[in-house]
């Protein structure tokens, strides 16, 4: 997908070689897998390996003999160093049919396997690629890919819509699977105007507790902020409640 190579050239991956693996589903069946290999310019021991498989097929992956294949393949390669070995990540990209059901249970055990790479599947469908690459189109030349997909994905509108509904944000939805599954892809931190500090939430639970119509309960609020900031083994109760009572025994003395 060349939205996903742009991606990784504006991170500084270059395209370094593909090569094929042949993979006998049985005895009929033989599944050819055309591999990407993207390795970063400045370090070139970090290495991407990229290869597409429909939602369907995913099932192939799972049973691990095509991922020790493709394994196999790479580490033959010149090219290949040690040190790429603990160092380089398989990205399967996965397309669904709009109406097709996402294999989770395949993709959450190829992405739990521990063995040869880091692996992440990114699953698409046609709706949310052709939307993301018409929403690009339109802001064009407004910035970096990268940096308009940092712009989208960190909007908190968009993500509220999307959290409301994620089916109606196909946009969204594509942009969001990106960056999770590109591991490397910088995440801007999204700009909030009202952060609340944990006293003031702190606060809220206290005002609650006081002015609830049943039993409500009368709370020293001093006395716990200077309790909560006190460092105390939270697992020794001893300690717990040898704190408490000198702070209780210390204010019942500056009361006298």
């Amino acid at each position: 997908m060349n939205l996903i190579f742009e991606v990784f050239k504006e991170l500084n991956y270059v395209f370094a070689d593909e090569f094929v693996v042949e993979y006998k589903i049985d005895k009929s069946n033989i599944m050819q897998v055309t591999v990407n290999v993207l390795i970063l310019k400045e370090n070139d021991s970090q290495v991407f390996l990229l290869v597409n498989c429909d939602n369907r097929a995913l099932q192939v992956y799972v049973e691990g003999s095509l991922i020790k294949e493709i394994a196999f393949q790479f580490r033959k390669k010149e090219y290949h160093r040690a040190e790429m070995d603990r160092n380089t990540s398989l990205l399967i990209i996965s397309k669904q049919d709009v109406d097709e059901a996402l294999d989770t249970s395949s993709k959450v055990k190829i992405e739990d396997d521990p063995y040869y790479f880091k692996k992440y599947v990114f699953s698409y469908n046609e709706v949310g690629l052709e939307n993301a690459i018409a929403w690009i189109k339109e802001n064009n030349g407004k910035d970096t890919l990268v940096a308009l997909i940092q712009v989208y994905v960190t909007d908190t509108e968009k993500f509220a819509k999307y959290k409301e509904n994620c089916v109606n944000e196909p946009i969204y939805s594509f942009f969001i699977e990106l960056v999770t599954k590109i591991d490397c892809f910088p995440i801007r931190i999204a700009e909030t105007k009202n952060i609340k500090s944990i006293d003031y939430f702190l606060e809220q639970e206290i005002d609650k507790a006081r002015t609830r119509s049943k039993k409500p309960v009368n709370i020293e609020q001093i006395k716990i902020t200077e309790f909560v900031k006190k460092d105390i083994d939270y697992s020794d109760m001893e300690a717990v409640c040898k704190c408490w009572n000198e702070l209780t025994e210390a204010e019942s003395g500056d009361t006298k």
